[in-house]
């Protein structure tokens, strides 16, 4: 059993040090098994390090270098296909969407549950993430539902792999740890993973399974928290970032046994699957770069030191130099356009950079070329540039993605250090923030700044394209993505994005053509095929929209906006049965979307039978009382039931809701001309008019 804790750095642990923590079941891990103390990600964020953790592979072998880029190497091994080949019952259950299928983790996990809300209605963060205690529901479920053993036959062994998500920024942790850690938000969440950790212990002496099974808990990476000015993770290589905890039970591992020994969660697959007597097999063209300490760990001894790599190549996002760093014993290397070097044992904040001591500085060149042996077996994952659902739920966990662009044109001298960046770097995360939360003026200020400070940065730049559109100024907005789409012109998000703009602006006839020029780029693109049919249903095109919508749909089965968008097309083109089976399949993907509900009240009113378009309607509104158009094909409905007064009094409710409003003029004509009708005593009967 591996449950990885995003986000969690070793020393907000009390096995780990702190006398304000509140991990109580994370301490009886620490007593009763091993607990490594120096412990390190390979880089700190999400995907890659949990590609990583699974694999035994360093990320420069496995190829997933950041998050949301490209998907594990068909044919790579995992803890999870080799352990499903020896006949273990595999499940996983994640917390946040950088774990998607789609990224290639799922691969031998019989279950592999990483169902995030997707409503188009719904708030960002719940299209990104899910609480801990939704994921560990899921996940004792599973256990419990096991199938019995034959007679005679042992059960069936299991892995299972649980990701809670909780302690990711930004920390709102639930009641009563928010009480209880008021002004430590993050030492809140942390303690309420703690007793999610306590539900599934508690679960496992239950079942009689405490004695028989490996538990495995560590993080992926850690939090900088303002340490190096760093607030958050994947910018730096300092140890607030790199240094996990890692606490292992299990059969004949020693309790209360400490290793101090550095070493890495590339580690961690190997050692697992060595401790249940399956050793994870090294392929024969390259050494598998974790290695099995499961024999260490069990004799209570400590494992041999190895080099302990990271890296992380966030930075180059925002058109800086990317980062690498490689420990020995106590020594850590960082190779920057600055580089670095740290004594950990008298310098633990990292603080005092040795590059220039003379007994340290002859090392430098042999960090150097082991760093170099490392990335020239550097393998490619397949990837394209991430798609817009994938940036947008990204964004929703405060993380940029990278498409095809090139890095912004730089000095001869090359790109910044992320270390002299770390001030923009934070800026430009408030300002994220503050977008995020709807602070469109703060934020566009405060982006105009760092675009004016980092006048290369495709980050910067594309956030205050985004703040501009936010803000309805689509005429400063356009031009930045003008330029996006001039300095990359094969990369498809900068075409997107640009069509998305125009098509805002008005300017279809452009739109869709910087529409084609993505599909060109990257026809895989459901949400780029979705917004072309709009254009297309712009130039009154409606067969053509059709096909770019069933296309969208073929690519993207769950995507409930292509499939309202299909029920409507269907709807107008008079295929009403294939227009509601749309609509419901839009609906059944997002429960809390109002619009398939509007769709299939609007057509149960064309079929006559105002009394089942009610439910709908009325559903639709219960999930967003802003929907007004709603409003006005329910009055439709009531009059196409003979309910005059609910009639009239729903027109009035309309009206009432949209008074003032300039995009409603054409409905609130309608809804005046069919009330005084009604109030006349003379109304004509009105089919509704659902909403693309």
């Amino acid at each position: 059993m591996l449950v990885t804790l995003d986000t969690v750095r070793a020393d907000h642990l009390g096995a780990y040090g702190s006398t304000v923590a509140e991990t109580p079941w994370l301490d009886r891990l620490a007593r009763e098994g091993v607990r490594g103390t120096q412990v390190s990600s390979q880089v700190p964020l999400t995907l890659p390090s949990h590609a990583t953790i699974l694999s035994g592979w360093l990320p420069p072998h496995h190829g997933l270098r950041n998050n949301g880029a490209g998907a594990l190497p068909e044919g790579t091994a995992t803890l999870a296909t080799h352990l499903a080949a020896a006949g273990y019952r595999t499940g996983a259950f994640v917390g946040a969407f950088v774990l998607d299928r789609r990224f290639g983790l799922a691969r031998g996990f019989g279950v592999y549950d990483d169902e995030i809300v997707r409503d188009p209605g719904a708030g960002t963060a719940l299209e990104a993430e899910r609480p801990g205690r939704e994921v560990m529901d899921r996940a004792l479920a599973w256990l419990g539902g096991a199938p019995p053993p034959a007679p005679g036959a042992s059960a069936q062994p299991f892995f299972l792999w649980i990701h809670l998500y909780d302690a990711h920024a930004p920390y709102t942790p639930p009641s009563p740890f928010r009480e209880r850690h008021a002004g430590r938000p993050y030492d809140g969440e942390i303690a309420a993973v703690d007793a999610q950790i306590g539900r599934l212990l508690e679960e496992l002496e239950r079942r009689g399974l405490t004695r028989t099974t490996v538990v495995a808990v560590t993080a992926d990476h850690g939090e900088g928290l303002g340490e190096h000015g760093e607030q958050t993770h994947g910018l730096l290589l300092y140890e607030p970032t790199l240094h996990v905890p890692l606490l292992l039970r299990g059969p004949r591992l020693p309790a209360g046994s400490v290793v101090r020994t550095p070493f890495g969660l590339v580690d961690l697959a190997p050692t697992l699957a060595g401790l249940v007597g399956h050793p994870l097999p090294s392929p024969a063209a390259r050494p598998l770069d974790g290695r099995d300490l499961s024999a260490a760990l069990s004799g209570g001894s400590e494992p041999p030191p190895g080099d302990v790599y990271a890296e992380t190549r966030y930075p180059a996002f925002f058109g800086w130099s990317p980062l690498a760093a490689l420990r020995r014993r106590d020594v850590k290397y960082i190779a920057a356009p600055l580089p670095e070097l740290y004594d950990l044992a008298s310098d633990p904040g990292e603080t005092s950079n040795l590059k220039d001591r003379a007994d340290l500085s002859a090392a430098l060149p042999g960090f150097a070329a082991r760093l170099a042996e490392i990335e020239a077996g550097a393998v490619e994952a397949p990837r394209g540039a991430p798609d817009a659902e994938t940036r947008a739920r990204l964004a929703a966990l405060g993380y940029a993605a990278g498409g095809a662009a090139p890095p912004p044109r730089r000095a001869p001298s090359g790109a910044p250090g992320p270390a002299e960046m770390v001030d923009l770097f934070q800026r430009y995360e408030r300002a994220h923030n503050q977008l995020k939360d709807g602070e469109v003026q703060t934020a566009l200020e405060a982006l105009a700044g760092l675009v004016a400070a980092d006048p290369g940065n495709p980050v910067f730049r594309g956030e205050l394209a985004r703040a501009y559109r936010a803000q309805g100024d689509l005429g400063r907005a356009v031009p930045l993505y003008r330029q996006a789409a001039e300095d990359a012109p094969d990369d498809p998000e900068a075409w997107y994005n640009l069509a998305s703009a125009l098509r805002e602006l008005g300017e279809t006839g452009e739109a869709r053509r910087a529409l084609e020029r993505a599909l060109h780029l990257d026809p895989s693109r459901p949400e780029a095929h979705n917004t072309l049919a709009l254009a297309l249903l712009a130039e009154e095109k409606p067969e053509e929209a059709l096909r770019e919508l069933q296309a969208a749909v073929a690519l993207d089965p769950r995507d409930a906006l292509a499939l309202n968008n299909l029920g409507n097309v269907l709807r107008g083109l008079g295929r009403s049965a294939e227009a509601e089976q749309a609509y419901r399949r839009s609906a059944q993907a997002a429960p809390r979307y109002a619009e398939p509900l509007n769709g299939l009240g609007t057509l149960e009113v064309a079929r006559n039978r105002p009394a089942e378009a009610l439910v709908f309607f009325d559903r639709a509104l219960a999930l967003a009382p802003s929907y007004h158009e709603v409003r006005l094909n329910r009055g439709i409905a009531l009059q196409e039931a003979g309910e005059r007064e609910a009639a009239m009094a729903a027109y009035r409710d309309f009206l009432g809701a949209v008074a003032g409003n300039p995009q409603f003029a054409e409905q609130r004509r309608a809804a005046e001309g069919l009330l005084a009708h009604l109030a006349s005593g003379s109304a004509p009967g009105s089919p509704a008019a659902g909403r693309r």
